[in-house]
């Protein structure tokens, strides 16, 4: 529990000790001399010996830190014994786990290559398959529209065509039975024409005038034909009428539907008038647009000389124009990039000091430029929540990986966010390390400060390329859209040519009808005139002919006319029956081609909507199929895949990778995934035990150095304090002896760490061999010869001396004290005597004395006052 302080701050024990042996106080130094101590300096063996002349060298310190180094030393045998057992099982294990890690992470990094290009290939192929998926999702509803559509027309050019069977049907039924009334007719005609023929035949005879009898006959046979001409005509008449009713309907129909298709006609030509405006408008602007993209019109002069000054070398291009982005990340890009767009890529240094001694020569201005060997790139060092981004803006762009190093000095630390609420949560996460742009061009900075307001639009490459890209598609979908309204305008121009043909053919039949109708109104007039002629004959001739004609006879002769009408009747009948019997054929025919080629269409439209179906149904198992893989194998959704990876190379190329890479994962086998993080951790044991073992190695030999260093300097110094004391043991001892001769002498001189010391001693008027033979007192004051020699070598600040000169006699002591006085101006005396010669020499006396039992005092006296 004890406390050891130096000047108040609190040490430890061996702090102390090595002060005190700093300043020459030891347990083994002669600060404190004691009676015992004397006769120990004499009778002690010379190796023992040795340890008051270390002290008195100041090696003393030295041998303890060279005891303590050894000690170090030994801990440190014992340590690297130790590490170099662990270092060797260590060494057993961690060849294997180096292969398995090697094979780990073989494992790893062709499963995350997979991974990539997997993932993009599946997202890629989702997202086509989707698309081409939703097309044809499309397309099957629209040939299911279609194919109801020509369901409908064939069942109703069915319902039609039975419709029209029916009636074709009915008209031969009616032809039949008129064909039949017809030959009734022709059989009733021709018995009445017989009977009228005997009764006229017969009447001849009865007739006083048979001429007159004959034209009577005829008259009335002219009138009664006449009339039933008279009568057909009528009939003729009104069915071309109503003929021409139909031919009128017809062609006020086609007239309206003519306009109609003129109408719409004229809507797609002036819609097309306007295409072709915007055509050649769009023409117009990407020309415009491309002169300027081809001529760096935005780039400032300077940047423009040294790009098209080709004496120039090493000269690339401007970032800007070096890198491609889609139209959602164009204004992200732009705004990150700003100015830096237009900064020059160069081959190399010399090649930017050309081009700015150019620009200085020729007075055109400043540039910037990245030389491809210099130019570092930078990237986001830290693991950020991929939740919280869309992506690194250099990875939102394709470039030629020339200048992957110039695209990621700019691009490789700015991330890209939906929007500035996403910004600002990402900005804190990282602790406004790196710069954040969103899709609508708010900035972020790497102070924390914020950039953003409403979008002006600005003119760069980037928004060039972009605005080119964006016209050139709406130039597509103009040229697109004109060529699909001229294919329709076509098709009206061929239905509107249909149209007018069939208008010219309802005129050409209408006036055909106008003109029959016309003709057998003339003939009609003429017959009507003709049957006025013979009523005004027969009337003439009724007186004459009274009783000419009988009642059997007239009754024959309306019989048989009648009968004539009756038959030309039926026969107009039949006619206009086998006309409608063969328009309703020609319909049925037309009706039946119709079908036959609407049936072949659907017959096709359903083979097309059954082929879509199976695809849409092998798409939607195959997006399954993807989707699935996505969720178990990767544990990803659709959305997160699309928004992580893209892919950057071809299908085919990308599909021959996966298998390539699911090959080699198969040919690895068993695979330790934790051998790496194992081998890590045996690895970093094994180098940090390793480190340690040249550690101690180090420390091993910087041990024996410093101790080959304490070796020397003791051996130094102890053979220089070792000549000082023999020449002061010299005179000291003659002083005190009052001559003699007196000596030290080393056992081992080639040995000096180890070497003890011999004390050659020859009072006055005695040869001796042997300090042994001296006496008791000679002994003491040769020791205190020593002692004395040894405090003039070296500077004491103060020595205790404990009844020392015990031994001497009055002659020595007085000796003694009068040494003492030559060398109290250098170290302060601590004496402890019953010798009152000794006391003589002192300069302050203290006495303990019992004046009462049991009670004792402390009793001082300056003797340098009673010497006054």
């Amino acid at each position: 529990t004890n406390e050891y302080y130096i000047n108040n701050e609190k040490c430890r024990l061996k702090d102390l000790t090595n002060l005190l042996l700093d300043i020459g106080l030891a347990k083994e130094s002669f600060n404190i001399i004691s009676q015992g101590k004397v006769e120990e300096i004499i009778s002690n063996k010379p190796s023992e010996r040795r340890v008051i002349f270390e002290e008195a060298a100041g090696v003393l310190k030295y041998r303890k830190r060279k005891e303590d180094a050894l000690h170090k030393l030994d801990k440190t045998h014992v340590n690297m014994q130790r590490v170099s057992d662990i270092i060797g099982e260590l060494e057993n294990q961690i060849e294997p786990l180096k292969q398995q890690a090697l094979k780990a992470s073989i494992y790893n990094e062709t499963k995350q290559k997979l991974e990539e290009i997997e993932v993009s290939l599946i997202a890629g192929t989702i997202t086509d398959l989707n698309h081409t998926y939703k097309e044809n999702k499309q397309k099957i509803k629209d040939l299911n529209e279609e194919v109801i559509s020509y369901t409908t027309n064939n069942l109703k050019s069915e319902a039609k065509i039975e419709e029209y069977r029916l009636k074709l049907t009915k008209v031969n039924e009616s032809i039949n039975k008129t064909q039949n009334e017809l030959l009734e007719l022709t059989s009733k005609n021709e018995k009445i024409n017989s009977q009228k023929n005997i009764l006229l035949e017969r009447k001849k005879y009865d007739f006083k005038d048979s001429k007159v009898h004959d034209n009577l006959i005829s008259l009335k046979e002219d009138k009664l034909n006449l009339e039933k001409q008279i009568n057909l005509l009528d009939k003729d008449i009104q069915t071309l009428n109503e003929e021409l009713n139909s031919v009128n309907n017809s062609l006020s129909n086609s007239n309206q539907d003519i306009d109609k298709i003129k109408q719409n006609k004229q809507l797609l030509e002036t819609n097309l008038t306007k295409l072709l405006r915007k055509q050649t408008s769009l023409n117009s602007m990407i020309d415009n647009l491309q002169v300027s993209i081809d001529n760096n019109s935005l780039l400032s002069q300077s940047v423009k000389k040294v790009l098209n000054n080709p004496k120039l070398q090493g000269i690339k291009n401007v970032i800007g124009n070096v890198i491609e982005v889609e139209e959602k990340y164009a204004t992200a890009i732009s705004t990150s990039l700003g100015y830096a767009s237009n900064y020059i890529i160069t081959d190399d240094e010399k090649s930017a000091k050309e081009a700015i001694n150019y620009l200085k020569e020729n007075n055109y201005g400043r540039a910037t430029f990245f030389p491809l060997n210099v130019i570092k790139p930078k990237n986001i060092d830290i693991n950020i929540d991929r939740s919280l981004y869309i992506d690194v803006a250099s990875n939102l762009i394709k470039y030629d990986k020339i200048y992957d190093n110039v695209i990621k000095n700019q691009l490789g630390n700015v991330l890209v966010t939906n929007d500035i609420d996403e910004a600002i949560v990402l900005s804190k996460k990282i602790a406004n390390r790196y710069k954040i742009v969103t899709l609508s061009g708010d900035l972020i900075h790497v102070s924390g400060s914020l950039t953003g307001g409403s979008k002006v639009k600005t003119k760069n490459i980037i928004n060039e390329k972009y605005e080119l890209e964006h016209l050139l598609k709406e130039l597509d979908s103009v040229v697109k859209s004109i060529k699909e309204l001229e294919n329709k305008i076509n098709e009206i121009d061929e239905e509107l040519f249909k149209s007018e043909q069939k208008v010219f053919e309802i005129n050409k039949k209408q006036i055909n009808i106008k003109e029959n109708i016309n003709t057998k109104l003339e003939t009609k007039d003429l017959k009507t005139e003709q049957l006025d002629k013979i009523n005004s004959e027969l009337s003439g001739m009724n007186n004459l002919l009274e009783n000419t004609i009988d009642k059997e006879e007239e009754k024959l002769l309306n019989e048989y006319y009648k009968t004539l009408e009756d038959k030309d009747k039926t026969l107009k009948e039949l006619n206009k029956l086998r006309n409608e019997q063969s328009t309703i054929s020609e319909n049925i025919t037309d009706l039946e081609y119709i079908l036959k080629k609407d049936t072949s269409l659907l017959n096709s439209k359903n083979n097309e909507l059954k082929n879509l179906e199976i695809q849409v149904n092998r798409m939607d198992v195959k997006l399954d199929n993807l989707l699935n893989t996505l969720s178990e194998n990767y544990n990803m959704t659709y959305e997160k895949a699309i928004s992580l990876y893209k892919l950057d190379m071809p299908i085919k190329e990308a599909s021959s990778e996966v298998n390539r890479l699911k090959k080699t994962l198969k040919d690895l086998g068993i695979v330790n995934i934790g051998a790496k993080e194992e081998y890590e951790r045996i690895k970093t044991r094994y180098d940090f035990l390793t480190n340690q073992r040249q550690d101690l190695i180090k420390a091993e030999d910087m041990l024996l150095e410093i101790i080959n260093q304490m070796d020397e300097i003791m051996k130094k110094e102890f053979s220089k304090t070792f000549e000082v004391i023999k020449e002061n043991f010299k005179d000291t001892f003659k002083e005190l002896f009052k001559g003699g001769f007196a000596s030290l002498k080393l056992t081992e001189p080639d040995n000096l760490l180890e070497t003890g010391i011999e004390i050659i001693a020859s009072p006055p008027g005695k040869k001796l061999s042997s300090i042994s033979l001296l006496s008791g007192g000679e002994k003491t004051l040769t020791a205190i010869s020593l002692l004395f020699a040894i405090l003039k070598s070296k500077n004491v600040a103060f020595c205790i001396l404990d009844e020392v000169e015990a031994a001497l006699d009055e002659v020595n002591v007085d000796s003694f004290g009068k040494y003492l006085k030559k060398l109290d101006d250098k170290t302060q005396f601590i004496i402890i005597t019953h010798k009152k010669k000794t006391m003589e020499y002192v300069n302050v006396l203290y006495g303990i004395t019992m004046q009462e039992s049991g009670v004792s005092k402390l009793v001082s006296v300056k003797l340098e006052d009673i010497r006054r």
